[in-house]
Order: structure tokens, then C-alpha cells, then sequence
């Protein structure tokens, strides 16, 4: 179930796949004590980006993950601990008989969810491997802890997973002096295969028991797809042996070559040989998914391990443009007939982010309609605004922030919305929206590098005459 979702998507398809529909959960009562009515129930995102996961742009049906509910810091004081919630294949998870969660009848909880479900927790504790590739869906450790601050009132809640390991790709072709890579097999030598995810604080720890990890190969015109995920950590110096039934083709990793949770590393790969011996010869490829890739350098290796090596994975000189925040701010009913205000929203797809109005006398909301997706609504003859706090853009350089447009009416001018990026006021572009409630493409460009980013959009009374929508926020940075 490889995902190959584009973060830079078109706004249409973005829009498009944003559309999701919900499913009931089963009932169950669970006693006094959880109010016996206000079942949860979850739609799930990654990154971001809706109903996706690492294997595959869609969950398949009947996966599963495992959802505490709890108050308070931590998991230390859980109501409800590890029930299974499952999805037919649209990211929606509802559970089922005795795995039901009801909210309490008062109060806000908070919910921690982690993929695949297990049964054999150790306390909150996931234990972690890696050591079988054969179905990487069942080692592809996701972890969310967004969906904070709910009630039975709250509707349905999105959990924004996060990937806890790290995925390499290579493309395997055959070169001179190779007929074919039928028969391929590619293993890391003697890397840590386990580790711990707390799921109190989604800190994964104490990588362990280093083995022979062989990937999963599969054939793919004209040569060879080979998938791993590994453990995040140092890999100086570990090797990669691509077996032939003619010979072995031994790459050793560079110093300084580290593989980060979140990201995927992609590389073009070609077994040779030559005067020399067996070589492999890598070449960085890629696009950027919903995990990150690191397209990956290039480097010749002769059979001994003798090595003449060019750059490792990484993203090499100038690095490469990465998303640093993504916004779609979920999946609102667009019949509720009461909005949602910025501060108190929890249908947010990014997570350790902070959103609150700008001005008390006059707000905006988070809205849906039946022919457009979760947005911000700011409406005519106000000053409205919103504002985004905390956004880490640490050690990314040649910032740009994005984001779509639209007014209740054609010929509305883009710059009646006016943005801020660490108070200081944006210079935007020229122009109005084509037709009413259709969004128009904005892209700033030339942001000042910051670690820590905020940002705001806003307008007045003079302004804004028709009333505007803002949707799919998103800052790029080159790392």
C-alpha cells in the first residue's frame, strides 16, 4: 500500500481528497461513570493529508489502530485504554461492541492513538520491530495525540497520525556486465531492529537487537522495487548488500548518514560491473510524498567494500524543498448551524499548532458548504482575522507560504486579505478572483528564515465587501 500522495497537489485534487464520509459508530454502554451516549468516533489523517498511510494512498479495510481516551497529562489517568477501532478503507474508525468509547457525560478528554493495534502492550508502552519486511503495513508505526480538549458535543474528531520510523527506496536496475536483477535480494547488515514507542509522549527509544534486515523486493519493469523500514538512528558506516545469483554488490553508507522518522529515501540504484569489480552505482531520485523524501546521493562500490564514495542519502548541496506546515482545517459539517470558532476548533489537520482569533469584536469561523471542503470564513464589512502560531521551520531556508483564496463574488481583489509572517506585512499580488466561491492559487514567496513562525491573515470593513474563504495554508522551506 505504498503512498504516493503529493503534497504540492493541485488545490482541485487536494479539495477532492478532503471529501470524506462518516460512519456510525456501534453502541455501548459503558456504565455510569462514561454517560452511556456520546460515542466517538474518528476520522484519521497523516501528516496532514486525509485517509492515507505509508503502504498505500487508501487504509485498507479492516486495518486497525488503538485509542486511549484520558484526562490530564500524560497516561495517567486513562477512562478508557487500548480499544481497537478499525476502518472499511476510507480512514473513517469506529469501534465495535465492547471496543466502543463514550465520552463522559461532563467534561473534555483527550484521546492518544497509535497504528497497527496490538494486544501486547506492555503497560502504555508499544514494543517496536522491524526484523520482517514481508508486510511493511504491519511495521509502519504511526502515532497521534492531536485530538485534545473534546466532548460528547465535539462530533466526530480527526486523529493527524505521524510516522515514528523512517522508509528507504531503491529502484534497482541492471547495468553493464549484469543481464538481469531477477532474483534480487537486498539486506542492511547488523542494523537495531527494536525499540519502545511511549505512547504517553510518542517518544520512541532504546533501539536494540541489531540483525540482518532484508528488505521487500518486488519486481517492477525493468528491474527491481525494494522497500525497508527502519528504525530512525545513525547508519555510518552500515552496509548494503544487493545479492545476484552472479555475485554480491556491497554499498557501505557514508559517514555522517542518518535516516530521521518521517522521511522517505529515495534512490536510483544500477549493479555494474567493471575493471574493478562488482560496483553499485546510486543516484538521488524522488518526489516529495506524505512522508518527506530525502532524494539520495551517488556513490561506486566494489565488491570488497573498497569504497569511492560521493555524497550519502541527505539532501545534498543546497538541500531540498520540504513541507514545513500544511493547513486543511478538516472536515466541519456544513450544516452545522453553529460555526466554529478559530481558538476552540478541533478538527485542525496539523498538530502542535496554536490558532486564535485576532479581534473580540468580530471573528471568523471554521465552515463547510456542500460544494466546498473545511475553510475559514471571514466575513464582509468586519475586521476579521486568524492567526497561526508555533510553526517549526528550524534550519529551513528560501520559505514560502501558500495558500488558496476565494470571495462571495467574482472580481474580489486577493488583496483585501492582507498576511503577516512574524508581523511582518506580506507583499501580495495584484489581481481578484475569477467567480464567486471559486479559489484562486497564492503563493508568497521570499519569507525572512525563522525557527518559529507565525503567521496572520486578516482584513477590514473597508475591505472586504464580499466576505472571503481561506483554505490549504502551507509553508515550504529548503533543509
Amino acid at each position: 500500500m505504498g503512498k504516493n500522495q503529493l503534497f504540492g497537489l493541485s488545490t482541485a485534487f487536494a479539495l477532492a481528497l478532503l471529501v470524506q464520509s462518516c460512519k456510525n459508530d456501534d453502541y455501548r454502554d459503558q456504565g455510569p461513570q462514561m454517560g452511556g451516549n456520546g460515542k466517538a468516533q474518528f476520522t484519521s489523517s497523516i501528516g496532514g493529508t486525509p485517509t492515507t498511510r505509508v503502504t498505500g494512498n487508501t487504509w485498507d479495510s479492516k486495518d486497525a489502530i488503538g485509542v486511549f481516551m484520558k484526562q490530564g497529562n500524560g497516561l495517567s489517568n486513562v477512562l478508557a485504554s487500548n480499544k481497537k477501532y478499525t476502518t472499511e478503507g476510507n480512514g473513517n474508525f469506529s469501534g465495535d461492541g465492547s471496543e466502543v468509547i463514550n465520552y463522559p457525560d461532563t467534561g473534555s478528554v483527550d484521546f492518544v492513538a497509535y497504528y497497527p493495534y496490538t494486544t501486547n502492550l506492555s503497560g502504555t508502552t508499544l514494543p517496536v520491530s522491524v526484523a520482517t519486511q514481508t508486510n511493511l503495513s504491519a511495521i509502519d508505526v504511526l502515532y497521534s495525540n492531536n485530538a485534545t480538549g473534546l466532548s460528547k458535543t465535539s462530533g466526530t474528531a480527526n486523529l493527524n497520525f505521524a510516522h515514528k520510523l523512517a522508509k528507504i527506496e531503491f529502484t534497482v536496475k541492471a547495468g553493464n556486465g549484469v543481464a538481469d536483477v531477477n532474483g534480487l535480494s537486498v539486506a542492511y547488515k547488523n542494523v537495531n531492529t527494536t525499540a519502545s514507542l511511549d505512547l504517553a509522549t510518542g517518544t520512541l527509544s532504546g533501539a536494540a537487537t541489531p540483525k540482518d534486515v532484508t528488505a521487500k523486493t518486488t519486481a517492477k519493469a525493468p528491474g527491481q522495487f525494494v522497500e525497508a523500514i527502519l528504525l530512525p538512528g545513525d547508519y555510518s558506516a552500515k552496509t548494503v548488500v544487493f545479492t545476484l545469483a552472479s555475485g554480491t554488490y556491497t554499498w557501505t553508507l557514508p559517514a555522517n548518514t542518518t535516516f530521521d522518522a518521517t522521511k522517505k529515501y529515495t534512490f536510483d540504484i544500477t549493479l555494474q560491473t567493471s575493471s574493478t569489480g562488482n560496483q553499485v552505482a546510486v543516484t538521488g531520485a524522488g518526489t516529495i510524498t506524505d512522508w518527506t523524501t530525502v532524494p539520495g546521493g551517488s556513490v561506486n562500490v566494489d565488491q570488497d567494500g573498497g569504497t569511492n564514495p560521493g555524497p550519502g542519502p541527505g539532501p545534498g548541496p543546497g538541500g531540498t524543498e520540504q513541507n514545513i506546515f500544511v493547513e486543511t482545517f478538516g472536515n466541519p459539517d456544513p450544516k452545522a448551524t453553529t460555526r466554529d470558532r478559530i481558538g476552540t476548533y478541533t478538527g485542525y489537520t496539523a498538530t502542535g499548532i496554536t490558532y486564535s482569533d485576532l479581534y473580540t469584536a468580530a471573528y471568523a469561523d471554521i465552515r463547510a458548504t456542500s460544494t466546498m471542503d473545511g475553510h475559514v470564513w471571514l466575513p464582509s464589512a468586519k475586521d476579521t482575522g486568524f492567526k497561526i502560531e508555533g510553526i517549526n521551520a528550524t534550519g529551513a531556508t528560501n520559505l514560502k507560504l501558500s495558500y488558496s483564496i476565494a470571495a462571495n463574488a467574482a472580481g474580489a481583489p486577493i488583496a483585501a486579505i492582507k498576511v503577516k509572517v512574524n508581523g511582518v506585512e506580506q507583499t501580495l499580488p495584484t489581481g481578484a478572483v475569477s467567480a464567486s466561491n471559486t479559489y484562486v492559487p497564492v503563493e508568497l514567496t521570499g519569507i525572512a528564515n525563522n525557527n518559529n513562525l507565525t503567521i496572520e491573515f486578516y482584513t477590514t470593513a473597508t475591505d472586504n465587501k464580499a466576505g472571503y474563504r481561506v483554505d490549504n495554508v502551507k509553508v515550504v522551506g529548503t533543509k
